[in-house]
Order: structure tokens, then sequence, then C-alpha cells
């Protein structure tokens, strides 16, 4: 199954998940009782325990940490954007042998990691970013009847080594070379983009059945 597949699965999840948090009882969503195609073995290994908030109610604690989540693929869209534009930069720049004009696409190149630099630094939603270099993460304890513990790991998606790993044009493209590289880092850049939008829905569509716990939302 496709990450664009599961993400038109994953609506009805951060539908009700607004719907929860905004303490809306008129819209008729119906809740997510079972999880979006989550496979097992999904990476635990960071965490940490989120103390920012107190919510009033498991149901929103799940619904904050699934708004999050929904609010991380919107930036993590447009860090494929700007990784798009930079595939098309890198064929230009091998369509152009001449050296001033490869150096403005170089020079455009580069605004565009910097925007994916601001991208990840910019989301921060439900007071957690989830692809900055920070590595904070969420930790949701599972009521009676689930895993005790279950984590929305932290995956850095910054433009430098610790992310995507995108280097810098310090030939400004002068060189066949530099070009290759920089459009082979980028292939493994979206690839590295799709399996964190993946983890990061299947980590989210655990949280799928505590979403109608809470009592408030039961009488609408």
């Amino acid at each position: 199954m496709s990450v664009q597949q599961k993400r038109v699965e994953a609506q009805d999840l951060f539908a009700y998940a607004r719907r929860v948090l905004s303490g809306n009882k008129e819209v008729p969503v119906e809740a997510p009782v079972d999880p979006v195609d989550i496979r097992s073995g999904i990476d635990r290994a960071l965490r940490q325990v989120r103390k920012a908030h107190t919510p009033a109610s498991f149901a929103e604690t799940a619904a904050r940490a699934v708004a999050t989540v929904e609010g991380t693929l919107v930036a993590i869209d447009s860090i494929h954007t700007y990784l798009s534009e930079a595939l098309e930069l890198t064929a230009e720049a091998l369509a152009h042998p001449d050296e001033t004009k490869r150096a403005m696409i170089a020079d455009r190149y580069e605004e565009l990691r910097s925007r994916i630099d601001t991208v990840a630094a910019g989301a921060t939603f439900e007071g957690v970013n989830l692809i900055d270099g920070a590595r904070k993460a969420i930790e949701v304890v599972i009521p009676e009847g689930g895993q005790p513990r279950h984590a929305i790991g932290h995956i850095t998606l910054v433009a430098g080594e610790r992310g995507l790993s995108l280097k810098s044009p310090s030939e400004l493209f002068a060189s066949n070379d530099e070009v290759e590289a920089a459009r082979l880092s980028l292939l493994a850049a979206r690839q590295r983009l799709e399996r964190a939008a993946e983890t990061f829905l299947n980590q989210a569509s655990v949280l799928a059945p505590h979403l109608a716990q809470d009592p408030v939302m039961g009488e609408a």
C-alpha cells in the first residue's frame, strides 16, 4: 500500500482528532476503530515523555498526538515539493554546460536547501516538532487494554547530514560529477521522506481505537 493510499485512509482519523480537540459535537464524524495498516516492528527507539500539556482525557492526549502527525505530514509535503524542484534543477544543470548558468542554478539549489531547513524548524504542532534537529518525540501512556506505552518518534528531516544529507554545491555545479551526486542525494532524500511519512501514519494509526473513548464525544 502506498503512502498516499494510507493518507487517504487516515483522513477520518485526522478529522476525528480535530473534533475531539475542538469539542464540536455537531459535526457527525464516525470514530475510527481500526488501525490504518499497522506494520509490526514500528521503531520506538526515540522516545521522550511529553510534559508540556496535561490533557483533560486520554482521548485528548491521543487526539493531540494525531493532530501533530497531521501537521507534520503537511510540512513533509512542502519539503517534498522543494526536493522535486531541486531535482529539476540538477537536470537543468546537466543540460547547460555554461558555468555561469550552472552557478545560478546552484544558487537556487542552495536556496531550496535553506527552505527545507526553514520548514523543518517551523514544523511545530501541538507544541512538538517531530522533524527538526531537536529529536523530541511523543510518548503516550495507553490505558488498560492496550500496550502500556506507545511512541511517535522523531525523524530528522533537515537538509544537512543528520537529516536528508543534501550537501551544499561547493563547486557551484561546475562539474557533472557534483551535479550527479546531488541528483542521487535528492533521490535518496525523497525515499527517506516517504518512509518518514509512512512511519508517522503507522504510529498515529495505533491511537485510532482510543479517540472514541472520551465520554463527552460519546454523547454526539
